[in-house]
Protein backbone atom coordinates (compact mmCIF):
# COMPACT_ATOMS: atom_id res chain seq x y z
CA UNK A 1 0.00 0.00 0.00
CA UNK A 2 1.02 3.79 -1.07
CA UNK A 3 1.25 6.96 0.35
CA UNK A 4 2.36 9.82 -1.21
CA UNK A 5 4.86 11.88 1.92
CA UNK A 6 6.14 15.08 1.99
CA UNK A 7 9.94 15.22 3.38
CA UNK A 8 11.00 18.55 4.23
CA UNK A 9 14.56 19.17 3.50
CA UNK A 10 15.97 22.65 4.96
CA UNK A 11 19.61 23.54 4.44
CA UNK A 12 21.25 27.22 4.05
CA UNK A 13 17.94 29.09 4.50
CA UNK A 14 15.82 27.15 2.08
CA UNK A 15 12.98 25.03 2.24
CA UNK A 16 12.39 22.24 -0.53
CA UNK A 17 9.44 20.33 -0.43
CA UNK A 18 10.00 16.51 -2.07
CA UNK A 19 7.76 14.02 -2.90
CA UNK A 20 8.27 10.63 -2.56
CA UNK A 21 6.18 7.41 -2.46
CA UNK A 22 7.17 5.49 0.20
CA UNK A 23 4.82 2.66 1.94
CA UNK A 24 3.18 2.66 4.94
CA UNK A 25 2.12 0.18 7.13
CA UNK A 26 -0.87 -0.68 9.01
CA UNK A 27 -3.11 0.82 6.87
CA UNK A 28 -6.28 0.09 5.67
CA UNK A 29 -9.04 1.40 3.08
CA UNK A 30 -11.88 3.34 2.35
CA UNK A 31 -13.56 5.02 0.02
CA UNK A 32 -12.11 8.96 -0.42
CA UNK A 33 -14.94 11.65 0.62
CA UNK A 34 -16.33 14.53 -1.46
CA UNK A 35 -16.07 17.91 1.44
CA UNK A 36 -15.26 20.73 -0.76
CA UNK A 37 -14.98 21.86 -4.25
CA UNK A 38 -16.95 24.87 -6.08
CA UNK A 39 -20.09 25.08 -8.73
CA UNK A 40 -20.93 27.71 -10.95
CA UNK A 41 -24.02 28.73 -13.47
CA UNK A 42 -22.49 28.57 -17.06
CA UNK A 43 -24.32 28.90 -20.20
CA UNK A 44 -27.87 27.40 -18.32
CA UNK A 45 -26.00 24.10 -17.31
CA UNK A 46 -24.45 23.08 -13.31
CA UNK A 47 -20.95 22.70 -13.49
CA UNK A 48 -19.20 21.77 -10.80
CA UNK A 49 -15.65 20.99 -9.57
CA UNK A 50 -13.56 19.17 -6.81
CA UNK A 51 -10.31 18.16 -6.65
CA UNK A 52 -10.66 16.03 -3.24
CA UNK A 53 -9.80 12.43 -4.58
CA UNK A 54 -6.63 14.04 -5.95
CA UNK A 55 -7.72 14.62 -9.36
CA UNK A 56 -9.33 17.60 -10.56
CA UNK A 57 -12.74 15.87 -11.83
CA UNK A 58 -14.95 18.20 -13.31
CA UNK A 59 -19.41 17.48 -13.56
CA UNK A 60 -22.19 18.80 -15.56
CA UNK A 61 -26.07 17.99 -14.47
CA UNK A 62 -26.73 16.30 -17.10
CA UNK A 63 -30.41 16.70 -19.32
CA UNK A 64 -31.63 13.37 -17.80
CA UNK A 65 -30.59 14.56 -14.12
CA UNK A 66 -27.84 12.88 -13.46
CA UNK A 67 -24.53 14.30 -12.20
CA UNK A 68 -22.10 13.56 -15.38
CA UNK A 69 -18.22 13.80 -15.23
CA UNK A 70 -17.00 15.33 -18.14
CA UNK A 71 -13.37 15.14 -17.61
CA UNK A 72 -10.64 13.84 -14.87
CA UNK A 73 -6.82 15.23 -14.21
CA UNK A 74 -3.99 14.04 -12.71
CA UNK A 75 -0.99 16.71 -11.62
CA UNK A 76 2.45 15.42 -12.29
CA UNK A 77 5.42 17.25 -11.03
CA UNK A 78 7.58 16.89 -13.62
CA UNK A 79 10.71 17.59 -11.04
CA UNK A 80 10.94 14.17 -9.66
CA UNK A 81 8.67 12.37 -12.13
CA UNK A 82 5.78 11.50 -9.64
CA UNK A 83 1.79 11.93 -8.97
CA UNK A 84 0.96 14.60 -7.05
CA UNK A 85 -2.47 15.88 -5.56
CA UNK A 86 -4.46 18.85 -6.26
CA UNK A 87 -5.40 20.67 -3.53
CA UNK A 88 -8.24 23.07 -4.64
CA UNK A 89 -9.76 24.31 -7.20
CA UNK A 90 -12.13 27.34 -8.57
CA UNK A 91 -14.05 28.04 -11.16
CA UNK A 92 -14.36 31.21 -12.68
CA UNK A 93 -15.71 32.95 -16.09
CA UNK A 94 -13.62 35.49 -18.39
CA UNK A 95 -14.92 37.30 -21.19
CA UNK A 96 -17.87 34.78 -21.40
CA UNK A 97 -15.33 31.75 -21.36
CA UNK A 98 -15.11 29.41 -18.29
CA UNK A 99 -11.97 28.29 -16.20
CA UNK A 100 -10.96 25.83 -13.74
CA UNK A 101 -8.03 27.09 -11.52
CA UNK A 102 -6.07 24.74 -9.46
CA UNK A 103 -3.32 24.07 -7.57
CA UNK A 104 -1.22 21.57 -6.25
CA UNK A 105 1.56 22.80 -3.75
CA UNK A 106 4.00 23.71 -5.97
CA UNK A 107 1.82 24.41 -9.59
CA UNK A 108 -0.97 27.02 -10.56
CA UNK A 109 -2.52 25.61 -13.48
CA UNK A 110 -5.17 27.55 -15.73
CA UNK A 111 -7.39 24.83 -17.22
CA UNK A 112 -10.14 26.25 -20.01
CA UNK A 113 -13.46 23.99 -19.95
CA UNK A 114 -15.46 26.10 -21.91
CA UNK A 115 -16.78 22.78 -23.75
CA UNK A 116 -18.03 21.37 -21.23
CA UNK A 117 -16.16 18.00 -22.47
CA UNK A 118 -12.15 18.38 -21.22
CA UNK A 119 -10.04 20.18 -20.11
CA UNK A 120 -6.90 22.18 -21.70
CA UNK A 121 -4.14 23.93 -19.87
CA UNK A 122 -4.04 27.42 -20.90
CA UNK A 123 -1.29 28.59 -18.74
CA UNK A 124 0.62 27.20 -15.92
CA UNK A 125 3.23 28.55 -13.42
CA UNK A 126 5.54 27.44 -10.29
CA UNK A 127 6.28 29.46 -7.66
CA UNK A 128 9.73 30.42 -7.34
CA UNK A 129 9.45 32.06 -3.27
CA UNK A 130 9.43 28.56 -1.82
CA UNK A 131 5.59 29.03 -1.23
CA UNK A 132 3.55 25.66 -1.00
CA UNK A 133 -0.15 26.71 -2.66
CA UNK A 134 -3.14 24.49 -0.42
CA UNK A 135 -5.88 26.90 -1.54
CA UNK A 136 -7.99 29.42 -3.93
CA UNK A 137 -9.81 32.33 -3.43
CA UNK A 138 -12.18 34.91 -5.32
CA UNK A 139 -10.32 38.16 -3.89
CA UNK A 140 -11.24 41.99 -5.34
CA UNK A 141 -12.79 40.13 -8.54
CA UNK A 142 -9.16 38.22 -8.51
CA UNK A 143 -8.37 34.48 -8.56
CA UNK A 144 -5.86 34.16 -5.35
CA UNK A 145 -3.57 31.50 -3.84
CA UNK A 146 -3.51 30.99 -0.13
CA UNK A 147 -0.51 29.44 0.76
CA UNK A 148 2.28 29.10 3.39
CA UNK A 149 3.73 32.41 2.14
CA UNK A 150 0.58 33.80 2.36
CA UNK A 151 -2.26 34.72 0.01
CA UNK A 152 -1.12 36.03 -3.49
CA UNK A 153 -3.12 37.86 -6.43
CA UNK A 154 -3.42 36.84 -10.02
CA UNK A 155 -3.73 38.49 -13.16
CA UNK A 156 -5.56 35.86 -16.06
CA UNK A 157 -2.00 34.88 -17.35
CA UNK A 158 -0.76 33.87 -14.09
CA UNK A 159 1.41 37.17 -12.92
CA UNK A 160 1.29 37.79 -8.80
CA UNK A 161 0.34 41.75 -8.82
CA UNK A 162 -0.24 42.20 -4.73
CA UNK A 163 0.18 39.47 -2.08
CA UNK A 164 -0.83 39.83 1.38
CA UNK A 165 1.14 38.31 4.37
CA UNK A 166 -1.44 36.14 5.63
CA UNK A 167 -0.30 32.91 7.27
CA UNK A 168 -1.33 30.86 9.73
CA UNK A 169 1.20 27.78 12.10
CA UNK A 170 -0.10 24.12 12.13
CA UNK A 171 -2.54 22.42 10.08
CA UNK A 172 -4.96 25.43 9.01
CA UNK A 173 -2.92 27.83 6.57
CA UNK A 174 -5.47 27.86 4.02
CA UNK A 175 -8.85 28.12 5.87
CA UNK A 176 -8.27 32.16 5.04
CA UNK A 177 -11.14 33.42 2.82
CA UNK A 178 -12.49 37.10 1.58
CA UNK A 179 -16.10 35.62 1.32
CA UNK A 180 -16.84 38.13 -0.82
CA UNK A 181 -15.47 40.94 1.35
CA UNK A 182 -13.87 43.94 -0.34
CA UNK A 183 -12.23 45.49 2.36
CA UNK A 184 -12.06 41.97 4.68
CA UNK A 185 -10.02 39.18 4.84
CA UNK A 186 -10.92 36.31 7.54
CA UNK A 187 -8.88 33.25 8.20
CA UNK A 188 -10.35 30.99 11.13
CA UNK A 189 -7.77 28.90 13.05
CA UNK A 190 -6.94 27.99 16.70
CA UNK A 191 -10.05 28.24 17.61
CA UNK A 192 -10.73 32.29 16.74
CA UNK A 193 -11.36 33.85 13.53
CA UNK A 194 -8.81 36.22 12.32
CA UNK A 195 -10.36 39.44 10.47
CA UNK A 196 -7.65 41.13 8.55
CA UNK A 197 -8.01 44.91 6.60
CA UNK A 198 -6.63 44.60 3.00
CA UNK A 199 -6.47 48.65 4.26
CA UNK A 200 -3.70 48.76 6.47
CA UNK A 201 -2.64 45.27 5.81
CA UNK A 202 -2.94 44.26 9.58
CA UNK A 203 -5.68 41.90 11.22
CA UNK A 204 -7.40 44.20 13.14
CA UNK A 205 -9.87 41.65 15.57
CA UNK A 206 -9.62 38.01 16.48
CA UNK A 207 -13.10 36.46 17.54
CA UNK A 208 -12.94 33.35 19.75
CA UNK A 209 -14.89 30.59 18.28
CA UNK A 210 -15.64 26.88 19.96
CA UNK A 211 -13.94 23.92 18.75
CA UNK A 212 -13.45 20.13 19.49
CA UNK A 213 -9.64 19.06 19.41
CA UNK A 214 -10.55 16.71 16.26
CA UNK A 215 -12.45 19.29 14.19
CA UNK A 216 -9.95 22.04 13.39
CA UNK A 217 -8.09 19.82 10.86
CA UNK A 218 -11.00 20.74 8.13
CA UNK A 219 -12.16 23.72 5.82
CA UNK A 220 -13.86 25.98 7.93
CA UNK A 221 -16.15 29.05 5.98
CA UNK A 222 -17.22 31.87 7.11
CA UNK A 223 -19.90 33.91 4.82
CA UNK A 224 -19.77 38.28 5.43
CA UNK A 225 -22.56 39.98 4.93
CA UNK A 226 -21.80 43.68 3.45
CA UNK A 227 -25.33 44.72 3.92
CA UNK A 228 -25.15 44.27 7.84
CA UNK A 229 -21.92 44.39 8.91
CA UNK A 230 -21.47 40.94 10.21
CA UNK A 231 -20.11 37.57 9.46
CA UNK A 232 -21.86 34.40 10.09
CA UNK A 233 -20.06 31.10 10.97
CA UNK A 234 -20.48 27.91 12.44
CA UNK A 235 -18.58 26.22 14.79
CA UNK A 236 -18.69 23.17 16.59
CA UNK A 237 -21.80 24.55 18.85
CA UNK A 238 -23.58 27.33 17.41
CA UNK A 239 -24.03 29.09 13.93
CA UNK A 240 -23.43 32.46 14.76
CA UNK A 241 -23.74 36.20 13.28
CA UNK A 242 -21.02 38.41 15.02
CA UNK A 243 -20.61 42.37 14.13
CA UNK A 244 -16.99 43.95 13.40
CA UNK A 245 -16.50 44.75 17.14
CA UNK A 246 -16.73 40.98 17.94
CA UNK A 247 -20.26 41.19 19.52
CA UNK A 248 -22.87 37.74 19.18
CA UNK A 249 -25.83 39.49 17.76
CA UNK A 250 -27.63 36.22 17.17
CA UNK A 251 -26.56 32.52 17.94
CA UNK A 252 -28.49 28.93 16.83
CA UNK A 253 -27.32 25.98 18.84
CA UNK A 254 -26.90 22.90 16.26
CA UNK A 255 -27.38 19.28 16.95
CA UNK A 256 -24.12 18.04 14.74
CA UNK A 257 -21.09 17.13 16.14
CA UNK A 258 -18.98 19.70 14.51
CA UNK A 259 -19.42 23.06 11.89
CA UNK A 260 -18.43 23.28 8.36
CA UNK A 261 -19.70 25.62 6.06
CA UNK A 262 -22.07 28.62 6.11
CA UNK A 263 -23.68 30.63 2.95
CA UNK A 264 -26.42 33.06 2.57
CA UNK A 265 -29.23 32.28 -0.01
CA UNK A 266 -29.27 33.84 -3.95
CA UNK A 267 -32.05 36.14 -2.09
CA UNK A 268 -30.34 37.42 0.98
CA UNK A 269 -33.29 36.30 2.88
CA UNK A 270 -31.57 33.08 4.42
CA UNK A 271 -28.53 30.96 5.42
CA UNK A 272 -27.88 27.08 4.77
CA UNK A 273 -24.89 25.73 7.21
CA UNK A 274 -23.58 21.90 7.65
CA UNK A 275 -22.81 20.77 10.74
CA UNK A 276 -21.63 16.74 9.45
CA UNK A 277 -25.07 15.35 10.07
CA UNK A 278 -26.96 17.24 7.40
CA UNK A 279 -27.70 20.83 6.28
CA UNK A 280 -30.21 23.47 7.67
CA UNK A 281 -32.03 26.80 6.74
CA UNK A 282 -32.05 29.65 9.01
CA UNK A 283 -34.34 33.01 8.22
CA UNK A 284 -31.58 35.39 8.86
CA UNK A 285 -34.09 37.99 10.64
CA UNK A 286 -34.55 35.77 13.65
CA UNK A 287 -32.28 32.43 13.23
CA UNK A 288 -35.54 30.28 12.86
CA UNK A 289 -35.41 27.04 11.46
CA UNK A 290 -37.01 27.01 8.23
CA UNK A 291 -36.25 23.88 6.76
CA UNK A 292 -33.81 20.56 7.45
CA UNK A 293 -32.07 17.54 5.92
CA UNK A 294 -30.00 14.98 7.85
CA UNK A 295 -28.00 13.95 4.56
CA UNK A 296 -25.74 10.14 6.24
CA UNK A 297 -28.01 7.64 5.05
CA UNK A 298 -28.43 9.87 1.20
CA UNK A 299 -26.15 7.65 -1.73
CA UNK A 300 -26.27 4.24 0.20
CA UNK A 301 -25.10 5.72 3.39
CA UNK A 302 -22.17 7.66 4.96
CA UNK A 303 -22.83 10.84 4.20
CA UNK A 304 -21.13 13.66 6.26
CA UNK A 305 -22.50 17.20 4.98
CA UNK A 306 -19.71 19.25 4.65
CA UNK A 307 -18.85 21.88 2.04
CA UNK A 308 -22.03 23.62 -0.33
CA UNK A 309 -22.35 26.16 -2.77
CA UNK A 310 -25.53 28.34 -3.30
CA UNK A 311 -26.33 28.54 -7.50
CA UNK A 312 -29.41 31.17 -8.27
CA UNK A 313 -31.74 29.27 -10.32
CA UNK A 314 -34.82 30.50 -12.09
CA UNK A 315 -36.77 28.24 -10.03
CA UNK A 316 -35.00 28.92 -6.25
CA UNK A 317 -32.04 27.85 -5.05
CA UNK A 318 -29.61 24.99 -6.61
CA UNK A 319 -27.74 23.76 -3.30
CA UNK A 320 -24.63 21.74 -4.32
CA UNK A 321 -23.91 19.72 -1.49
CA UNK A 322 -20.17 17.76 -0.41
CA UNK A 323 -21.69 15.38 1.24
CA UNK A 324 -18.87 12.53 1.58
CA UNK A 325 -19.80 9.70 -0.10
CA UNK A 326 -21.03 11.73 -3.23
CA UNK A 327 -21.85 14.85 -4.49
CA UNK A 328 -25.69 15.36 -4.75
CA UNK A 329 -27.89 18.56 -5.49
CA UNK A 330 -30.69 20.04 -3.05
CA UNK A 331 -33.82 22.75 -4.26
CA UNK A 332 -34.35 25.36 -1.86
CA UNK A 333 -36.55 23.03 0.14
CA UNK A 334 -33.67 20.88 0.78
CA UNK A 335 -35.42 18.26 -1.23
CA UNK A 336 -32.42 16.00 -3.33
CA UNK A 337 -32.81 16.07 -7.06
CA UNK A 338 -33.25 12.90 -8.67
CA UNK A 339 -33.19 11.83 -12.16
CA UNK A 340 -35.24 10.67 -15.05
CA UNK A 341 -35.84 7.60 -13.27
CA UNK A 342 -36.41 8.61 -10.05
CA UNK A 343 -33.29 7.89 -8.25
CA UNK A 344 -30.88 9.99 -6.24
CA UNK A 345 -28.43 12.35 -8.42
CA UNK A 346 -25.18 11.54 -7.16
CA UNK A 347 -21.72 11.87 -8.43
CA UNK A 348 -20.09 8.75 -6.26
CA UNK A 349 -16.22 7.87 -6.81
CA UNK A 350 -14.19 4.60 -6.64
CA UNK A 351 -11.03 6.29 -5.14
CA UNK A 352 -9.36 4.57 -2.34
CA UNK A 353 -8.08 6.32 0.40
CA UNK A 354 -5.68 4.81 2.72
CA UNK A 355 -5.31 5.36 6.04
CA UNK A 356 -3.68 4.49 9.55
CA UNK A 357 -5.02 2.06 11.96
CA UNK A 358 -5.73 3.68 15.21
CA UNK A 359 -6.22 1.45 18.31
CA UNK A 360 -6.79 3.93 21.46
CA UNK A 361 -7.96 7.90 22.39
CA UNK A 362 -5.31 10.27 21.18
CA UNK A 363 -3.06 11.82 24.71
CA UNK A 364 0.38 13.72 25.10
CA UNK A 365 1.92 14.07 27.81
CA UNK A 366 5.46 15.67 29.06
CA UNK A 367 7.82 15.39 32.08
CA UNK A 368 7.62 18.49 33.38
CA UNK A 369 4.87 21.68 32.16
CA UNK A 370 7.49 24.36 32.14
CA UNK A 371 11.11 24.88 31.75
CA UNK A 372 13.62 27.58 30.16
CA UNK A 373 14.60 28.47 26.80
CA UNK A 374 17.28 26.19 25.62
CA UNK A 375 16.21 23.18 28.46
CA UNK A 376 15.38 19.73 26.82
CA UNK A 377 12.32 17.77 27.89
CA UNK A 378 10.71 15.01 27.10
CA UNK A 379 7.18 14.53 24.91
CA UNK A 380 5.37 10.87 24.74
CA UNK A 381 1.86 10.37 23.22
CA UNK A 382 -0.53 8.15 21.52
CA UNK A 383 -3.53 7.68 19.71
CA UNK A 384 -2.20 8.63 16.50
CA UNK A 385 -2.01 6.00 13.21
CA UNK A 386 -0.50 2.53 13.47
CA UNK A 387 3.10 3.93 11.83
CA UNK A 388 2.09 7.41 11.29
CA UNK A 389 4.07 10.51 10.64
CA UNK A 390 3.21 13.22 12.44
CA UNK A 391 4.48 17.22 12.90
CA UNK A 392 5.23 18.54 16.54
CA UNK A 393 4.80 22.54 16.16
CA UNK A 394 6.49 23.64 19.13
CA UNK A 395 6.47 27.89 19.18
CA UNK A 396 8.66 28.13 16.00
CA UNK A 397 10.47 24.77 16.05
CA UNK A 398 9.21 21.75 14.23
CA UNK A 399 10.04 18.22 14.63
CA UNK A 400 8.58 15.08 12.44
CA UNK A 401 8.82 11.92 13.51
CA UNK A 402 7.34 8.57 12.96
CA UNK A 403 5.21 6.71 15.88
CA UNK A 404 5.42 3.06 16.03
CA UNK A 405 3.13 0.20 15.60
CA UNK A 406 0.97 0.99 18.72
CA UNK A 407 0.36 4.74 17.63
CA UNK A 408 3.06 5.90 20.01
CA UNK A 409 6.10 8.03 20.45
CA UNK A 410 8.21 9.92 22.77
CA UNK A 411 11.00 12.79 21.63
CA UNK A 412 13.16 14.41 23.30
CA UNK A 413 12.76 17.88 22.10
CA UNK A 414 14.56 21.37 22.92
CA UNK A 415 12.54 24.69 24.54
CA UNK A 416 12.89 26.81 21.86
CA UNK A 417 14.53 30.42 22.50
CA UNK A 418 11.63 33.02 23.59
CA UNK A 419 10.61 35.43 25.96
CA UNK A 420 8.93 34.18 29.23
CA UNK A 421 5.49 33.18 27.81
CA UNK A 422 2.60 30.56 27.52
CA UNK A 423 2.13 28.63 24.32
CA UNK A 424 1.14 24.92 22.85
CA UNK A 425 3.29 22.40 21.98
CA UNK A 426 0.66 20.92 18.70
CA UNK A 427 0.60 17.36 17.39
CA UNK A 428 -0.74 16.73 14.18
CA UNK A 429 -0.67 13.12 12.55
CA UNK A 430 -0.20 13.94 8.74
CA UNK A 431 -2.53 10.95 7.35
CA UNK A 432 -5.30 10.64 9.78
CA UNK A 433 -5.34 14.43 10.67
CA UNK A 434 -5.52 14.10 14.33
CA UNK A 435 -4.73 16.95 16.07
CA UNK A 436 -3.76 17.20 20.31
CA UNK A 437 -2.53 20.54 21.72
CA UNK A 438 -0.70 20.42 25.31
CA UNK A 439 0.10 23.56 26.99
CA UNK A 440 3.89 24.85 27.77
CA UNK A 441 5.24 27.63 29.30
CA UNK A 442 8.85 29.02 28.62
CA UNK A 443 10.26 30.45 31.58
Amino acid sequence: MKKILIISLCGIGLLILVFLIVPIQGTKGRLKSYYSGDAISYQGQTVIATTNTGKLELFTLGQNGNIDRFAEVKSYDRRFGTLVDFRDVLLNIETGSLYAYTVDGKSFVKYDISDLRQARVVSRTEDNSWDWFGGLEKIDGYVSTVGTNGIKLWTANLNVFDQYKITTPGNYTFNTTSAGSQKFIFTVADGQIKIYDRETRNTIKTIPLTFTWAGESNKRSVYNDNIDDSVYVVDDAEVKKINFNGEISKSFDHTGPFGYDVTSSSDGKYIYFTDGIGIVKLRKSDFAVIDYLYTQSLGGGNGWATGIKVLDDPEGDKIVLFNGSGIIILDQNLQPMKNDYNQLAIATTTEIEMYPVIIEPVYLSVDRNRAASNSIILLSGGGFGKSEIINIDFLNTRNTVVVDEQGSFSIALTVPVSEAKGTDIKVVGQSSGIKYNLGFFIE
